[in-house]
């Protein structure tokens, strides 16, 4: 398991962030979530350029325009679940996911954190969002696990 921190291994870039020197500044970024309103190729391979180093992409919108320009790269991505999308549905549609557990009803997270669940989730993606509380509860079982995890301290 690798942690990933909110902030400096995982951040989010749009329109209105996009040439800060706070986010410029940080020396590595792991996975960075592409956010624009109006996403176009010239705005993502400018955070291609800016960001040199980093090799995966998380988006949430957009899905057919991202997926157009991204396919063209070496550059790798991941598909962030919306709130309120039906889980199965959005497994259904998507091979490379990040799971945000923040963003599925509450019986959906108490089933894919449920004994067996989880560690067959776990073998069918590459990187999870979760609250400090379910990484508490699943800290032994992520330890062997080769995925991302990102802890939303919120």
């Amino acid at each position: 398991m690798q942690i990933t921190r909110i902030g400096s291994d995982y951040i989010t870039i749009d329109e209105d962030n996009i040439r800060s020197e706070e986010l410029l500044s940080i020396p590595r970024v792991h996975l960075i979530k592409l956010d624009f309103f109006q996403p176009n190729e010239t705005k993502v391979m400018n955070v291609i350029s800016l960001f040199p180093k980093t090799n995966r992409y998380v988006i949430e919108d957009n899905i057919r325009i991202y997926n157009y320009i991204l396919k063209r790269t070496s550059k790798k991505y991941y598909i962030l679940n919306k709130e309120g999308i039906g889980l199965i549905s959005f497994f259904r549609k998507n091979n490379k996911v990040l799971l945000n557990f923040m963003n599925v009803s509450t019986f959906e997270k108490q089933f894919l954190l449920s004994e067996g669940c989880f560690e067959d989730l776990l073998s069918n993606i590459e990187v999870i969002l979760i609250d400090r509380d379910a990484y508490e509860e699943k800290k032994d079982i992520l330890r062997n696990w080769n995925g991302n995890v990102i802890i939303d301290e919120i």
